[in-house]
């Protein structure tokens, strides 16, 4: 009896060693550092998009898809609700995202001519285009432009005035004889 107490204990204790609770975690043989380091740099390099999220990455939208609020109101990600495209007077929103990306460039380079010529004269504070042209620097400063080349393309805010670029509506745009024409500047 003395020698199966301490057989009897040293199976129990074998059997309760064996079965360990903590789950293992197996390394596959398969992998390797170089494939996992090259996932880790694509994971920081940050150039990884799929374009499953249309209009948040603002680098990579396809303009070429048809746009989704030509015909219903669109809510934007600060709960603001603006108009269908038609309600606000564009017959085709995307022509005008397309006409809004190189309005943009325009300002940056500062091309006073291609600005004026958008414009629908007479509108507040100058009578004429060359009224405009030399007040030019003194409207567009650098954070009345800031807030024209940080306007997101896919958020321009609509009613049925016609499309505002900007907080705090700093530039105005509707249909106007069939173009785009600025009616209203506020610096």
């Amino acid at each position: 009896m003395k020698q199966l107490l301490p057989a009897l204990f040293l199976s129990l204790l074998f059997v309760y060693s064996c079965e360990d609770i903590t789950p293992h975690i197996e390394f596959n043989a398969e992998d390797s550092t170089a494939n996992s380091s090259a996932i880790i740099a694509e994971a920081a390099s940050g150039d990884n998009y799929e374009g499953t999220i249309p209009g948040l990455d603002a680098q990579v939208i396809d303009y070429t898809l048809p746009n989704p609020y030509q015909h219903k109101p669109q809510l934007f990600r600060d709960s603001t609700q603006s108009m269908s495209w038609d309600e606000a007077g564009f017959s085709d929103g995307k022509s005008f995202i397309l006409f809004f990306k190189q309005f943009q460039f325009e300002v940056i380079d500062r091309k006073k001519e291609t600005i004026a010529a958008y414009i629908q004269f007479p509108i507040r504070g100058f009578k004429n285009r060359n009224a405009f042209i030399n007040s030019f620097d003194s409207v567009f400063g650098k954070e009345f432009i800031e807030e024209i080349i940080h306007q997101d393309p896919l958020e321009i805010y609509r009613n049925k005035n016609g499309a505002m670029i900007g907080e705090d509506g700093q530039l105005w745009f509707k249909m106007i004889d069939g173009t785009y024409k600025i009616f209203e500047i506020n610096p």
